[in-house]
């Protein structure tokens, strides 16, 4: 599950992508943290690929 919020607006919604709901461009390790991240596209968020790190539990996608 893919876990797409905004931490900037401040009201704790959020919603969750199955992972067969979207078309993952990249995936790679971050060089400074070490965390796994992906790079993906949905159709609901058609301005290009957004940024998700994984936490342990799902993949942290904020769009602040």
């Amino acid at each position: 599950m893919i876990k797409v919020h905004n931490r900037g607006y401040g009201t704790g919604e959020a919603r969750f992508l199955k992972l067969d709901e979207v078309n993952i461009v990249t995936q790679g390790i971050e060089s400074y943290t070490g965390k796994p991240y992906i790079l993906f596209e949905h159709k609901d968020y058609p301005l290009g690929a957004l940024n998700a790190q994984f936490d342990g539990t799902y993949w942290d996608c904020d769009l602040d």
